[in-house]
């Protein structure tokens, strides 16, 4: 059986699991507004009223068979696009992801959030086969609210303390929210470890003690401002943040002692506006612009006691967006949107290391990448009837990129994107997706120029000959609704890449004067090369991926309030590897991600209690002469959150509660794997600390 027929029997196969929803269930799902034949499924906060929900974010959570996804950090607005809308629009920032702006909708704004599968007349999918649009209210109101939160790790009592002030006015159309917050962030595999280093041909075997500790803070200022203007509506977006992070390794025994400390620091801005207004009868035209700028420097120290590295970054990067789109909706049926994107992206960033403060030469380590791209589109939506719904369109990228400093380079690239989606709901509660489209990945800056791990000295080189990956996506989707606000969503994947990027040996040349001419220490009139490993294009890959979604409302079984979720999905990538010859997973790549979680909501008393079980992951990551395997199992949370009244909330999360096992493994050869022998296993074991979280929301008005 081919692939193809595999993914086409699927809905088949899922529809033998689940017994259909009822006639009285589909009745009652559509007298509630939440099921129609337009692939459109509204949920109000009525419909959450005994779990009493504080923000959009909350009901959003609680969608049945609907998972958030805050989009990609990519360059251009197009393709960072996450899966939800606020007003049928995106909002026009990226620093700021979904989840933060979700969080920042009072419950008390919300009118409903719609679900679409498909598409919807008027509705941007942002390329997307299931969007959740947040409609809010258009009452007179004005609002405060306070939080306060703390973090504190239970084995060595250190504290995160955190909260917000939020302001919020609607007046008719015209909405202004304003926050300020002190956002905490850490790494909660943190704490109490050791290390296991093993000489393969001696059999000597060194232990060591090992601590750890890594978290900081985000300052920021957000603001989003609504209203209508000359007919149509205009939309601004602000943030200001700077935010630092420190992440502490301390390895030790009687005779040795070894300590690595790295630092960052950074201060971003962004702008972004937006203005959109229909025009004739059936014409719609929408224009937005939006800048950010971003400075951060870093070090990090290393010293083991017999020698000591410094490494010191700074960077700088900008990126400048332009973007128009023109709709023509000829009838209710038809829809045509097609425009333009301009994009301009810089990075500049240098690195120096010193070992025992003598300099060490880098290959590109001070470079300035720029990016001039532009994008065209075109795509059509046809709902010939309530049951089908087709998408078809393409877009045309070409992008430009510049190097200067150790590299200097210039590269274009000109990629057509074409893209097909059919949708088929044989009934109120079925929905059968199909997709067909080729991506175009993005090339990190970050790729171009080298970077230390001093505390496993792995030198991570930059390639200045990377090209983007190619995809051909073809996806098939069943979602199926039963039992009320039960939900299953069964979705399978097969991905053909070109150019996969990944671990890739190359020569370049070493110029220790940067000053753009080979070094030549032998004088014999050819250039010093060094090999090195970093990002490269390795060949191509496939990628095959099985997402299954379940929520199970546990009323059906006699548990008022009860609600289980299952998330699971398996992927399974291949690709030939540059040294070994042998085919093996895609470096980076988890292989599944496993997830249950336990709600019962107690309305009488005003109380939500939850559990998550989530399995772990995996992950392996092949350079020059090292392979590293990181491996997380069984992680444990629960909650408890006290609602008393709509405008106060208390609660108290406790992660880590069953310390879960992280482990890292190095593989070390004695040269370039594949023709060297094995010399070195290092093993590091940390145990997670069990984690208290606090927190308490005060909303005024």
């Amino acid at each position: 059986m081919s692939k193809l027929t595999c993914l086409l029997a699927a809905p088949a196969l899922l529809a033998t699991f689940i017994s259909p929803a009822t006639a009285q269930d589909a009745q009652q799902a559509a007298s509630e507004g939440q099921a129609d034949q337009q692939g459109v499924i509204s949920y109000t906060p009525a419909d959450f009223a005994s779990a009493a929900p504080n923000t959009a974010l909350d009901m959003i959570n609680r969608l049945p068979g609907f998972t958030l996804e805050t989009g990609d950090q990519v360059r251009g607005f197009a393709g960072a696009a996450g899966n939800v809308l606020i007003d049928g629009q995106r909002p026009t920032i990226k620093t700021d992801d979904l989840s933060s702006v979700l969080s920042r909708i009072p419950i008390g704004q919300v009118e409903r959030i719609d679900v679409i599968r498909g598409g919807a007349a008027g509705i941007d999918m942002q390329g997307r086969t299931v969007i959740a649009n947040v409609i809010r209210k258009k009452v007179d109101s004005f609002q405060q609210v306070f939080s306060l939160n703390d973090t504190v790790y239970a084995e060595t009592g250190h504290s995160i303390p955190g909260g917000s002030y939020q302001v919020i006015q609607q007046s008719g159309d015209r909405h202004f929210d304003l926050q300020l917050s002190r956002g905490t962030s850490y790494d909660d595999s943190v704490g109490p470890a050791s290390r296991t280093t093993l000489n393969v041909k001696s059999g000597d075997v060194l232990f060591q003690n090992a601590d750890t500790e890594a978290d900081g803070f985000v300052n920021s200022l957000r603001a989003n401002y609504n209203s209508p203007l000359a007919g149509g509506t205009f939309s601004a977006n602000v943030l200001i943040s700077t935010d630092e992070f420190k992440d502490e390794e301390h390895f030790y025994n009687d005779t040795t002692n070894e300590k690595y400390v790295s630092r960052s620091a950074n201060d971003r801005g962004e702008v972004g506006i937006n203005y959109k207004r229909p025009f004739a009868t059936k014409w719609e035209v929408e224009v937005l612009g939006l800048s950010k700028l971003a400075k951060g420097t870093g070090d990090a120290t290393g010293d083991d006691g017999s020698s000591s590295l410094l490494s010191e970054v700074t960077a700088q990067a900008g990126e400048s967006i332009g973007r128009g789109i023109l709709r023509y909706a000829p009838t209710s049926k038809l829809s045509f949107e097609g425009g333009g994107e301009a994009a301009f992206n810089y990075r500049e960033q240098s690195i120096g290391l010193t070992l025992n403060d003598q300099p060490v030469v880098l290959p590109a380590s001070d470079v300035r990448v720029e990016e001039a791209r532009g994008e065209g589109f075109l795509q059509g939506t046809w709902r010939p009837s309530p049951k089908y719904s087709f998408e078809a369109g393409v877009r045309v990228e070409r992008s430009k990129i510049t190097e200067s400093g150790d590299t200097p380079l210039e590269r274009s690239f000109v990629y057509p994107k074409p893209r097909f989606v059919a949708t088929w709901s044989p009934t109120k509660t079925d929905q059968i997706r199909l997709r067909v489209e080729r991506e175009v990945g993005q090339l990190n800056f970050q790729d171009f120029i080298s970077a230390v791990d001093l505390s496993t000295s792995v030198l991570s080189a930059g390639n200045s000959e990377l090209r983007p990956d190619k995809t051909w996506a073809y996806e098939v989707a069943y979602e199926k609704h039963f039992w009320g606000n039960g939900a299953a969503v069964l979705t399978l994947r097969h991905e053909e890449i070109t150019d996969v990027v990944d671990g890739y040996p190359f020569l370049v040349y070493v110029d220790a004067n940067h000053d753009g001419v080979p070094d030549d220490a032998n004088n014999d009139g050819q250039p010093d090369q060094q090999l090195v490993s970093g990002p490269g294009n390795i060949g191509d890959g496939t990628n095959d991926v099985l997402d299954f979604n379940l929520t199970l409302p546990m009323s059906k079984l006699g548990i008022q309030g009860g609600e289980l979720k299952v998330q699971s999905m398996f992927q399974n990538s291949e690709v030939r590897d540059p040294l070994t010859g042998e085919k093996r997973r895609i470096a980076g790549q988890r292989p599944n991600k496993n997830q249950i979680s336990y709600r019962q909501d107690l309305p009488a008393r005003h109380l939500t209690l939850g559990l998550v079980w989530f399995a772990g992951w995996s992950e392996r990551y092949y350079n020059l002469d090292d392979v590293q395997s990181l491996d997380l199992r069984n992680y444990w949370a629960t909650y408890l959150e006290y609602k008393p009244t709509p405008q106060f909330s208390l609660r108290a999360d406790i992660k880590n509660f069953n310390p879960y096992s992280f482990s890292i493994r190095r593989d070390i050869f004695d040269g370039p794997r594949g023709s060297s022998d094995l010399q070195t296993i290092q093993i590091q074991r940390r145990y997670s600390q069990v984690m208290g979280m606090l927190t308490a929301r005060w909303t005024i008005g």
